[in-house]
């Protein structure tokens, strides 16, 4: 019975293996071809048969985790592409109507956008639920996903707007450290676990770019970029696609020397590459790279680099241009405070001195250093002889009055 028993274990144990390696080649397929629903579906059931057979970060698991990840963050991409677009024409219809119908409008598209993206979604919200249910043992399995099922669910209806975006970019980010575990534990002299850590460090910083954590996303890109700086030749196109990352998230920090640094450091490489790949072909040697397009050639390579070449030349000289403006519209400020400063100063000085007044905390100036004589004249006139006849005259000219009647 024990060994009947162990067949059976074995059996099924060897059922679920290629059933989850299955569903990993069904998700990459539909990764290839951009299908992000169906890759999404496929690699969390390969993620979660593996898990349930291995452990949750077991070395089985990494290459399941990193595709999971990258499939959730394309998810994420599309979608929250698609949802700016119905929101921008739901605004421009909302802005003909009154106020009054506009709410019901706001509403009603509201909950049919929520049915709509729930529809659209029902599989990625299945695949959440497996995923989590792989960090628990089995006998607690069946009670959290009803738990975790309707605590989606009331998130649905209290967030209208954008909530599975957002929990496909943090579930992403939770695959990529998941797997980022895995393969940094594999990576000690093995060159290519360090190159599968370093895609995933910089597939981590598109992450942070989608989710504007700038800063995380730039310290993931450079990590990337010291691995395979140690594991790829320099002339390697990987090296430059994370140059151009880092440029790109350079530029939206406004760091445009850095962006632009890293810009031309990719545009360097990659003209590197087709001297590479053109000496390469007159020599006719074999390729000792792993590729993994059948269809790949030489040439075909050179003209795709060739054809990013300008692409690239064209958003340095935009940042450059970019930079200039930026400086120019900073000084023009700094000339334009100094200026009406100064004109604030000089507006003050020009009210004190024509009227011969001024306030009292600057009276000692206006004596010493008097702005008209007319008005010093004026003041010394007045304070000459103050018991002359003049002035007695003056004085007693008012009670005279009366007594000429």
């Amino acid at each position: 019975m024990e060994s009947a028993t162990k067949g059976e274990n074995v059996q099924q144990e060897t059922c679920s293996r290629e059933e989850a390696f299955t569903h990993l080649a069904q998700g990459k397929r539909h990764l290839l071809v951009k299908d992000y629903n169906e890759a999404v579906t496929s690699f969390a059931s390969a993620c979660q048969l593996l898990s349930q057979l291995y452990g949750e970060i077991a070395n089985e698991c990494g290459e399941a985790y990193f595709n999971y990840g990258i499939a959730l963050l394309e998810l994420a991409r599309t979608e929250s592409g698609v949802l700016g677009i119905e929101g921008d024409e739901e605004e421009s219809q909302d802005s003909d109507r009154e106020d009054g119908a506009g709410d019901e409008k706001e509403e009603n598209t509201a909950e049919t956008e929520v049915n709509r993206v729930g529809s659209g979604k029902s599989n990625q919200i299945e695949s959440d639920d497996k995923q989590k249910d792989c960090t628990e043992t089995e006998t607690k399995k069946e009670g959290e996903v009803s738990g975790t099922q309707s605590s989606e669910n009331e998130g649905i209806d209290k967030s209208m707007e954008d909530e599975d975006d957002v929990s496909n970019l943090r579930l992403a980010w939770e695959m990529l450290e998941l797997a980022k575990v895995i393969f940094k534990r594999q990576a000690e002299g093995n060159k290519q676990m360090n190159i599968k850590l370093a895609e995933v460090h910089l597939k981590l910083g598109e992450v942070g770019l989608e989710s504007e954590t700038y800063t995380q996303a730039i310290e993931d890109m450079k990590t990337c970029l010291e691995i395979q700086a140690q594991n790829l030749d320099k002339y390697d196109r990987s090296i430059a696609g994370t140059h151009y990352h880092l440029g790109t998230a350079y530029s939206l920090v406004n760091d445009f020397d850095a962006a632009i640094g890293h810009l031309t450091s990719a545009h360097q490489i990659l003209e590197m590459r087709v001297e590479y790949l053109q000496e390469k072909g007159k020599s006719g040697s074999t390729n000792s790279e792993p590729i993994e397009d059948p269809f790949y050639t030489i040439e075909g390579e050179i003209a795709e680099i060739n054809a990013l070449l300008p692409d690239i030349k064209e958003k340095i000289n935009d940042l450059k241009d970019f930079k200039k403006e930026t400086k120019s519209a900073l000084m023009a400020g700094l000339d334009v405070g100094r200026e009406t400063k100064g004109n604030a100063e000089m507006g003050q000085g020009t009210s004190g001195g024509v009227f011969g007044s001024c306030p009292v905390s600057s009276q000692p100036e206006c004596d010493s250093k008097p702005v008209s004589d007319i008005s010093h004249l004026v003041r010394k006139k007045r304070k000459l002889e103050p018991d002359s006849s003049e002035e007695k005259c003056l004085k007693q000219s008012c009670p005279e009055v009366p007594k000429l009647e």
